[in-house]
């Protein structure tokens, strides 16, 4: 594998693999326990869930822009740099949290009753119930990711990945004791799942603030003398400009599934069954791209920081060979086990010709997709995380146009499979040739 790997990118994103895959394993667990309360109780949590989603592209705009921010300056041997960086960052989630939770906390029932509709009074009160807890612990949820940049930026995936590990471990065995009252606590409900997942987070927070007071990058910054003020932006628009494009990406590229979700529902819940069912088993392949385009952002920034034009130059090529072999991996998987993983989830007949009919669709926009998901890291980590921000949302709006559009043509739902792919090709065909032109420049300067 060396020779698809030059810039040793696996090493770095095989913990980050582990540790988004824990956080999926976790909440499909969760789910399980919440579906014994019926429908209402799933539909509440469901909401938190959607919501989460929403507010991660604010974090990542903040704790992934530290991570580059704080790469560079690791990679440049700059540690007296990394106490401002740091101080900035601390100062923006607190500004950010405060006013997500004060916000979300006064608006959180009427926005259960947008998502769920007026008429769903015990859904929406069991929404309202969970967001009471799970609102305050989003200052948890955002710690958690702030610290976690510290470790990412000086190359330790390991830490993060054991940490969410134990915060997983935690929640998987306090869900059913206080969502059911096992062991003599109470029985709380759906109020008690969110406990569960504030509690788990907090031990978590607490027990990795312990980690990073002893972590190397401290020791070097304890060392380090106090660098002189920067002639350049200051660290909070230095961590907004690395991680704004970072927020944009994943915000664009969560509201085009969100989107593509309408469209498909035009054609009957059995395929939209079909769809969620297929995509759903299908996170262990794109957490993998996910992790590789993490792993590439931290290599790329240290390498951006030092000056280094040879290992940029190997991130590069190690993110365009992954990335191709990857997504081609992804794209045989989906032809060759999409079906069995229907058979594994439901036996209706109706959900499984739907998916036949959809699965060649998405394996073509499976790997495309898995390509441009990888090589994005390079973009993020080497300082033009703008033309990646501009080619998602470039191929997004195409894809919202088009996909209504081609839905009401004769070629039905396969309008709106081209429409995804079309999005999907464009990204993945820019990224490509930058990533190349980005290559060849690195040779130039080191020949």
């Amino acid at each position: 594998m060396e020779w698809l790997d030059p810039a040793r990118l696996l090493n770095v994103a095989w913990p980050v693999y582990i540790e988004l895959m824990s956080g999926v394993i976790a909440s499909i667990i969760t789910v399980v326990w919440i579906a014994r309360l019926g429908a209402p109780a799933l539909a509440a949590v469901t909401v938190a869930a959607t919501l989460e989603n929403v507010l991660m592209s604010v974090i990542l705009a903040v704790s992934g822009g530290t991570t580059i921010v704080l790469s560079r300056a690791v990679g440049a041997s700059e540690y007296g740099q990394l106490r401002s960086v740091l101080r900035a960052a601390f100062r923006m989630t607190l500004a950010v949290t405060a006013v997500i939770c004060v916000v979300l906390f006064v608006l959180r029932e009427p926005l259960a009753k947008l998502i769920l509709g007026s008429d769903e009074a015990s859904a929406v009160r069991l929404s309202v119930d969970y967001l009471t807890i799970a609102v305050p612990g989003i200052a948890v949820f955002y710690g958690q990711h702030l610290v976690d940049s510290t470790f990412k930026a000086n190359g330790d995936t390991r830490t993060p990945m054991r940490m969410a590990i134990l915060s997983n471990m935690i929640l998987v065995v306090a869900d059913p004791i206080l969502i059911y009252g096992w062991l003599g606590a109470p029985e709380l409900g759906v109020t008690g799942s969110a406990l569960a997942l504030v509690a788990s987070r907090a031990v978590t927070l607490a027990v990795t603030w312990w980690l990073y007071q002893r972590s190397p990058l401290v020791r070097e910054m304890s060392a380090a003398p106090e660098a002189p003020a920067a002639s350049g932006p200051g660290p909070v628009r230095e961590i907004l400009g690395a991680g704004l494009p970072l927020g944009v990406d994943f915000l664009v590229r969560m509201a085009a599934g969100m989107l593509i979700v309408g469209v498909v529902a035009r054609f009957g819940t059995d395929e939209v069954a079909a769809y969620g069912t297929v995509t759903r088993t299908l996170l262990f392949l794109t957490m993998a791209a996910y992790a590789m385009r993490q792993a590439a952002t931290i290599i790329a920034a240290q390498a951006k920081g030092a000056d280094d034009d040879v290992l940029l130059g190997a991130s590069s090529t190690s993110s365009v060979r992954l990335g191709i072999a990857w997504s081609l991996l992804g794209g045989v998987s989906v032809l060759a086990f999409g079906g069995f993983a229907v058979d594994a989830v439901t036996s209706d007949a109706a959900i499984r010709a739907a998916a036949d009919g959809q699965i060649p669709w998405l394996a073509v926009y499976v790997t495309l997709l898995l390509c441009n998901v990888t090589l994005s890291g390079i973009f993020l980590g080497g300082g033009h995380g703008k033309a990646l921000a501009t080619s998602t949302t470039a191929g997004a709006a195409l894809q919202l146009c088009l996909a209504p559009l081609l839905a009401l043509t004769p070629l039905g739902l396969t309008g709106a499979w081209i429409a995804m792919i079309i999005n999907a090709g464009t990204q993945t065909t820019v990224l490509l040739v930058l990533a190349t032109r980005q290559t060849i420049k690195a040779k130039e300067a080191t020949a």
